[in-house]
């Protein structure tokens, strides 16, 4: 989707683009068409659900207004949540990754400056060496065909073959920053009952318990689905591939069981193991590392995707891609510093915090799964566990401003601007009530008493 968004920024500013694609194009006709008959082998989070953060759709609407409009007409939903006052244009959309994508699809199909080729399997780059560094001139096909380009954009993804494809042209594989954590995702869609309604439009609902963490999303044309995550270390992860246990699973959760009632599956239960957060760079003490060539989306910087930012981020960093592109053809190597200086900006603090939130939240799976409780939180996390806190108790200051920041409208630093909302997190931090969650809404022994 990243790639996609990236040729139709490009291509509208007047780029001829070539978008390869390795799958095979999607199937004509209906939402459900999509859903269950394109095969996107190259993409396996595609079956999983999704949430399309607020920032993805600004981006569209600075980009592409007439994408988001396509979308809402194939029955994509916007989300009810609210990101207060400044905020009112910016809206999360809810919808299932193949329906959103054929639409983006669709879109870039229809430029006059964008050629775009499925069944495509890529051999590797085609380049020029000197006496300092490679210059990567386009892509050769499995079959032969060369490809020339003034500039080859990867977007395959975090399989992307980049470190291979270098090192295969003399060059030395991206700088990369890998932090591993040991999660086992899981998924599954459903569609509403005739005549039932979303138990919530302001999605997406999550509930945590010490040894994993249960979510509901929306979704299209009346369909929404139901997620989560156990540690890899769980002796009990398996069973919820069980349909029956997962549904009674998630039905013996409060926050989630009014979804287990209004649906029926749709699909099996889907996994997702090999879970990371990773960044890759092209530069190397401030030089590029090659010529002619850039990294995007997951290929670029991959995040725990069990909160939903990949897609925003990666068409965040399109966009400032787009915004360099007079530069394509004439200074590469500036465009590769600024590109990656600017996804270390910009998107490199909430990189680190994620991976500093996921080994936190892996450590309290792992000490969950023998009964402890939800630990509370350091010092530094206080203030955005109290305004979650303040969140749950109703405060929509609190709401808002929380809101803004998983969808990528505000900075993490920002979560305090609001005076207002300092002095009553500042409030609550006083009297010292506890901000954890305890044992949780489904006790260890209840849960384990479900999947046996």
């Amino acid at each position: 989707m990243v790639g996609l968004a990236c040729a139709l920024f490009l291509g509208r500013r007047g780029h001829e683009v070539l978008l390869l694609d390795r799958d095979a194009a999607p199937p004509g006709g209906s939402p459900e068409d999509e859903f269950e008959g394109w095969t996107r082998s190259g993409v396996p989070q595609a079956i999983h659900s999704h949430v399309f953060r607020a920032r993805s759709t600004r981006v569209l609407r600075e980009e592409a207004r007439d994408v988001i409009d396509a979308l809402l007409e194939r029955g994509i939903t916007p989300s009810d949540v609210r990101f207060g006052e400044g905020f009112e244009d910016d809206v999360a959309l809810s919808s299932r990754r193949l329906v959103y994508e054929a639409v983006l699809r669709r879109k870039a199909e229809a430029e006059a400056h964008i050629e775009l080729r499925s069944g495509v399997d890529l051999g590797g780059l085609i380049a020029r060496s000197d006496k300092t560094v490679s210059t990567v001139t386009g892509l050769r096909t499995r079959d032969g065909e060369q490809l020339h380009a003034d500039l080859v954009v990867d977007a395959c993804g975090r399989r992307s073959a980049a470190p291979r494809w270098l090192r295969e042209i003399g060059e030395s594989a991206p700088v990369e920053v890998l932090r591993p954590f040991g999660l086992h995702y899981f998924a599954r869609h459903y569609r509403l009952h005739t005549g039932a309604c979303y138990p919530s439009t302001a999605v997406p609902v999550s509930q945590g318990t010490p040894y994993g963490l249960f979510v509901a999303f929306g979704g299209d044309n009346r369909t929404f689905s139901l997620a989560g995550g156990l540690s890899k270390d769980d002796p009990h992860k398996a069973a919820l591939r069980d349909g029956a246990v997962f549904d009674r699973v998630f039905s013996a959760i409060p926050a989630l069981s009014p979804w287990i009632d209004a649906g029926v599956p749709i699909t099996d239960v889907h996994l997702m193991a090999g879970l990371a957060n990773r960044r890759r760079s092209l530069l190397c003490n401030g030089v590029p590392t090659v010529r002619g060539y850039l990294l995007i989306g997951d290929a670029s910087l991959y995040t725990n995707a069990t909160f939903g930012q990949g897609i925003a981020l990666g068409f965040w960093q399109v966009q400032r891609l787009a915004l360099l592109s007079s530069q394509i053809g004439q200074n590469n190597d500036a465009l590769v510093r600024e590109l990656e200086d600017w996804t270390d900006r910009t998107l490199g603090p909430r990189f680190e915090a994620q991976c500093v939130s996921d080994e936190k939240m892996v450590q309290t799976m792992r000490a969950g799964i023998h009964g402890a409780p939800l630990p509370e939180p350091d010092n530094a996390r206080k203030p955005l566990f109290a305004v979650a806190a303040l969140s749950r108790q109703g405060d929509q200051l609190a709401a808002a401003a929380l809101a803004r920041v998983q969808n990528l409208l505000a900075e993490p630093a920002d979560l305090l601007a609001d005076p207002l909302l300092a002095e009553r997190v500042h409030s609550l931090l006083a009297t010292d009530a506890p901000l954890g969650n305890g044992i949780g809404p489904l006790p260890r022994s209840e849960f384990e008493a479900l999947v046996l």
